[in-house]
């Protein structure tokens, strides 16, 4: 039974993907050729392209493919001419006090270097000798270095934009230098490392640990000689590594530091372009933690990189997953509804694709492609709206299809989210199992037939019971990167351990992105 049901999914997936090409090619084949050179969907939109507005023929240009009487004529593949640029106005109020809110950000902004960035500069997770929290014992988690340092390094970009704080500005730069460490420690071209420490640190587990290890490399000779650095990097730290470098980029008004962003970047594309887009290791094998690329992703860093060096092989991948026939890669890849029950890092993963798709999407891609990738979006991952989640509300507002509204739910929310958030440190907690909720049936269905079927939790992930609606973020499980972890859980979590440290990068993104798209202002 487990292996037919594992077989349907399988099979669901490709009727549906024969389903639509099916579709798409009788509605070409059925349609009456319009008089002069197209063959789209409606006989009478005679305008060289594949919209669907009838009588859209009059030659007007700049084209915008926003009226019926607009000339349609932007090829499937079109992308913006090199450079174009999607900022917020840089006018923002600092000349006010500030209020918790600010004062929060500012005192996560201390934490965080003091603590939470040793050595090079990688983020890490922090445990002291006792609670007073004033000698380190050890650093852990830098497992995950790359995507919290990239996600650190975003909150510093806009920190800097905000403020024009020459501390913040010095942040990010370092951020930058730590990734391209993370880089080019490896000696393998375009190949990123999970994190870089020395050998003589509070983070290196040991020569013993590290000879047991396979993804724990000494470095004994060359620039990086006396350092050491974990590979069988996931797509995970590179979605991270691209969306720092992305917001630095735009944000940082600093050319070395900017052209170090766009040589990395570069070459980090070459690499994944020519390893047909997965990620390979030393040995010359792909990794075995998530190498693989999906469209998304790919279309969100090819943009990246031509967005900062113009090249010409960046734009020709680029359009190829812009054209219509693409599309099925991307509906594929953002299957999500087992996301919303297990893997639930999933979804900030996605979240942080997309932010960066959206924001150079807009200047870059065709009216049409771009307004296609917005309906996308807002299609998928619904369950994390309004999930008491700051950092996905914010990414819906400033690149969704959002309207304010009066009341407004998603900025009420979004500053409840941000005021409940713990002050700095953000110390491990122990959360009793909730009450007084109401329960998901989805989930307790799913965690029926896993148990009946046990075949189903190794293709989907174990499920468990849990709410039907997100809990506040104080009943929420600690944990390295709060906004990535399931909000509705109901089980008992944590330890209260006050010498463990988590970083802190969960409020300070989505502090700063907040204030930088101007859902907050400095005295709130």
């Amino acid at each position: 039974m487990s292996f037919r049901l594992a077989g349907f999914f399988g099979l669901l997936i490709l009727a549906t993907a024969f389903f639509a090409l099916a579709c798409a090619g009788s509605s070409s084949s059925s349609s009456t050729p319009a008089a002069d050179d197209d063959n789209d969907a409606s006989p009478q939109d005679d305008d060289d392209d594949n919209d669907v507005t009838p009588d859209d023929d009059d030659d007007a240009s700049p084209d915008d493919d926003a009226s019926p009487a607009d000339d349609d004529s932007v090829p499937d593949d079109w992308v913006a001419p090199w450079p174009q640029s999607n900022v917020e106005p840089r006018d923002y109020n600092e000349n006010v006090a500030a209020g918790p809110l600010r004062a929060k950000a500012g005192d996560y902004d201390t934490w965080y270097t003091e603590w939470q960035q040793p050595y090079y500069g990688g983020t890490v997770e922090t445990y002291f000798t006792d609670d007073t929290r004033t000698t380190a014992a050890s650093y852990q988690g830098w497992g995950d270095s790359s995507i919290w340092t990239g996600t650190y390094l975003g909150s510093q970009a806009c920190a800097y934009y905000v403020t024009n704080s020459a501390q913040s500005k010095a942040n990010a730069i370092r951020a930058v230098q730590a990734l391209d460490g993370h880089l080019h420690v490896t000696g393998k071209s375009g190949y990123i490392a999970r994190y870089r420490a020395p050998q003589n640190s509070l983070s290196y587990p040991g020569d013993a640990a590290c000879a047991q290890d396979a993804s724990c490399h000494k470095v004994d000779s060359g620039q990086y000689a006396g350092d050491f650095w974990e590979g069988n990097t996931s797509r995970d730290q590179y979605t991270g590594w691209f969306f720092g470098m992305a917001m630095a980029y735009d944000l940082i008004d600093d050319e070395p530091t900017k052209q170090m962003i766009a040589t990395d970047v570069a070459e980090v594309v070459h690499a994944l372009m020519a390893d047909y887009w997965w990620i390979v290791d030393v040995d010359g094998q792909p990794t075995t933690a998530g190498p693989n690329i999906m469209s998304p992703m790919r279309a969100t860093w090819l943009l990246i990189a031509y967005h900062m060096t113009g090249a010409a092989d960046f734009k020709a991948q680029l359009q190829s997953l812009l054209t219509d026939k693409a599309r099925l890669g991307y509906d594929i890849a953002n299957i999500d509804i087992m996301n919303h029950y297990t893997q639930y890092y999933g979804n900030n993963l996605s979240h942080t694709t997309w932010y960066n798709l959206l924001r150079l999407g807009k200047v870059y891609f065709s009216p049409a492609d771009y307004q296609w990738f917005v309906e996308s979006f807002d299609q998928h991952e619904t369950f994390t709206r309004l999930s008491h989640n700051a950092w996905f509300d914010e990414i819906y507002m400033s690149q969704g299809p959002y309207a304010p509204a009066n009341p407004d739910p998603y900025q009420t929310q979004l500053v409840d989210d941000l005021t409940d958030f713990f002050a700095a440190p953000n110390v491990e907690y122990a959360l009793p199992a909730r009450t007084n909720f109401t329960m998901d049936p989805v989930s307790e269905l799913l965690n029926y037939l896993m148990t009946e079927i046990p075949f189903l939790q190794q293709i989907m992930g174990s499920v468990q019971p849990q709410a039907l609606y997100a809990f506040p973020v104080p009943q929420q499980c600690a944990g390295d990167f709060l906004w990535q972890h399931n909000p509705f859980v109901i089980t008992a979590c944590g330890n209260d351990n006050p010498e463990h440290t988590y970083p802190g990068v969960d409020y300070l993104i989505g502090y700063w992105l907040a204030e930088y798209h101007k859902f907050v202002t400095k005295d709130m």
